[in-house]
């Protein structure tokens, strides 16, 4: 429920509530004058189209104008505490704030990595309320994108590649690099305390993922740019290779794709 009140807070989720109510209250209408007979199609129209479409949506707007002034409220300033409830919010916040894409990542994949910070937020917090699990959490996808980085940058532009094929790598990067920094932000404000792994610091990673999107936005569209030199965090291990295979499953798959997140949390949990 409540990554279902968040939705309603943009305006492709109250987009989508709307396009489901008409479509269960059309389906209501066809099987109500089905079950009933056509000669009172009047009636059921009204029902169901006064009696339950008109109350429901008003009640999603009422609904999606609350969850927006929270919203507005947690861009100012985020909660005291932050629990898997108000998580949500929370993290989009976080997102307005830290997170600038590179231009030829689609809205489907930017609202995915978005649900992917919830998802992988709420199992972190459930495992440990002080935040802990979050940072580690960040640490391994920071793993996975360095080493996804590294090896995109090996073969830039040497390497025949497909303009496809290069896109691909880019969003799918790019969406990780953006989870990353959003986690990083929640431990620290879960925590108190600056972001760490082994051997790095909060800045160090937050220069790192800032000069790999604006490399990766520019390398989406300029297919002679140099290849890229910057500094490397040096977390890579080879288990972060799977982990990189579970999340670009994820972002290829189509919808929210629970299936494909459940993935990428068994690699975490294991």
């Amino acid at each position: 429920m409540p990554a279902f009140l968040h939705g309603l807070s943009t305006p492709d989720g109250r987009r989508r509530a709307n396009r489901w109510l008409v479509v269960a209250c059309a389906v209501g209408f066809g099987l109500s004058g089905t079950a009933f007979g056509w000669d009172r199609w009047f009636f059921w129209l009204m029902v169901w189209g006064g009696i339950v479409y008109v109350p429901v949506r008003l009640a999603l707007e009422w609904l999606s104008s609350r969850e927006r002034r929270q919203r507005q409220r947690y861009r100012v300033s985020l909660p005291d505490r932050i629990t898997p409830r108000n998580l949500p919010l929370a993290a989009q916040a976080l997102w307005d704030r830290e997170v600038l894409l590179p231009r030829i990542v689609p809205p489907p994949l930017v609202e995915k990595a978005q649900l992917a910070v919830v998802a992988l937020g709420r199992w972190a917090l459930t495992r440990d309320p002080s935040g802990e699990e979050i940072r580690r959490t960040a640490v391994r996808l920071a793993a996975a994108a360095e080493g996804w980085m590294a090896e995109l940058s090996a073969t830039w532009p040497e390497e025949a590649q497909s303009i496809q094929a290069r896109w691909r790598d880019v969003r799918g990067l790019s969406a990780l690099m953006a989870t990353t920094r959003v986690l990083a932000c929640l431990y620290e404000e879960i925590a108190r305390q600056p972001f760490y792994g082994p051997g790095i610091s909060a800045e160090a990673l937050q220069a790192f993922v800032d000069r790999s999107l604006d490399f990766l936005d520019r390398a989406a569209l300029d297919p002679d740019l140099p290849r890229w030199h910057g500094g490397l965090l040096g977390l890579w291990t080879p288990e972060a290779k799977i982990l990189r295979e579970r999340w670009e499953a994820y972002c290829e798959a189509p919808g929210p794709a629970p299936g494909r997140m459940e993935a990428v949390l068994e690699v975490l949990e294991a």
